[in-house]
């Protein structure tokens, strides 16, 4: 291996390495938010330095000719909040990319062995994106993607912190305390999981049976949005949580109330939206945008928003002007 030869490559190759690191964690952003996958917090990338290209290869005598053979020239991290998106992302990436190799580390361990838990999967671009020009000139590149779920990168940062990656890495004393934080982490993962279990079946049961003098909490706020507004105008992450808040603040606290609200101002509502979806407004962001595009503007909370200040006019608008008093003067503190 020719080390320097290898350092001029990677001058040469790192431009390109962050062209593709921007291009696919942009897709991959898209990708996630359209099939409703959940992130535990935003995407990390980095194109790796040569400083790290090259402790690697001295530590592991790795026999690279060229630059575009490191695995993890081009590192995404994916942190995901529900394990069970763990499965989903893997066939996710098999389908965007060509998968050159996958690791699970948590392979390596027994059911009586704590460690570092991640999927790693090496993948190129696939023959489908070379259609578009700017990707055509990337396609021998390879990225590491790494997905695990929060609880996971949270014991990998502390154990990366503590140098506790493995069993014979902890001293005898502590290895009792290490085993019992580690088992708590994954009880997190599972817990996490029942949760999202639970809230389908009762959202899937008041699906089904209508609630009516129910007292209303953000499922059944979203629930009985859907019933009454197209579905055209629905975000996939509302702050149906604020608009609860707003909606007892007015006296609406059960379905049936809001229910019958709703529908005493949909079709002023409706035809509201339509106004503001045919008028364009130069201080539109790309989602305005894309929003007008698909003959809407307002979302599920704020067609409802809208709805509550046509119900209850001076008296909404001066509740959400104090709101925003408060968040202000919190804000300043």
């Amino acid at each position: 291996m020719d080390v320097e030869a290898l350092k001029s490559s990677y001058q040469k190759e790192s431009e390109r390495a962050e062209r593709l690191r921007r291009a696919v964690t942009e897709q991959l952003d898209r990708l996630f938010l359209d099939k409703g996958i959940t992130l535990g917090v935003p995407l990390e990338s980095r194109v790796k330095s040569w400083a790290s290209i090259e402790e690697k290869l001295q530590r592991k005598a790795l026999d690279v000719r060229s630059i575009t053979e490191v695995g993890d020239f081009v590192g995404i991290r994916v942190i995901l909040l529900f394990r069970t998106d763990l499965e989903v992302v893997g066939k996710l990436l098999g389908s965007q990319f060509d998968v050159v190799k996958i690791e699970d580390t948590a392979s390596r361990l027994t059911e009586v062995q704590f460690g570092y838990q991640s999927q790693h999967y090496t993948v190129k671009l696939a023959k489908g994106w070379f259609a578009v020009p700017t990707f055509a000139a990337l396609g021998e590149l390879q990225i590491e993607i790494q997905v695990r779920t929060l609880a996971q990168h949270i014991w990998a940062a502390a154990s990366h912190k503590l140098q506790y990656k493995h069993e014979q890495s902890v001293p005898p004393p502590l290895r009792r305390s290490i085993h019992r934080v580690s088992a708590l982490l994954e009880i997190v993962d599972l817990e996490f999981e029942r949760v999202l279990l639970e809230r389908r079946e009762y959202v899937g049961e008041k699906v089904a049976a209508p609630a009516g003098s129910e007292r209303l909490n953000v499922d059944l706020v979203e629930i009985t949005l859907g019933e009454i507004f197209p579905p055209e105008n629905r975000e996939d992450q509302e702050a149906y949580d604020e608009l609860l808040d707003e909606l007892f603040s007015m006296g609406i606290e059960t379905v049936k109330q809001l229910r019958e609200m709703l529908l005493r101002q949909r079709d002023k509502v409706v035809e509201s939206d339509r106004m503001f979806a045919h008028t364009e407004d130069e201080d539109d962001t790309d989602d305005d945008a894309e929003r007008r595009s698909r003959g809407v503007y307002f979302t599920f909370v704020g067609l409802t928003r809208q709805a509550l200040g046509m119900e209850f006019g001076k008296r909404f608008q001066e509740f959400l002007a104090g709101k925003q008093n408060r968040k202000a003067e919190g804000r300043s503190r």
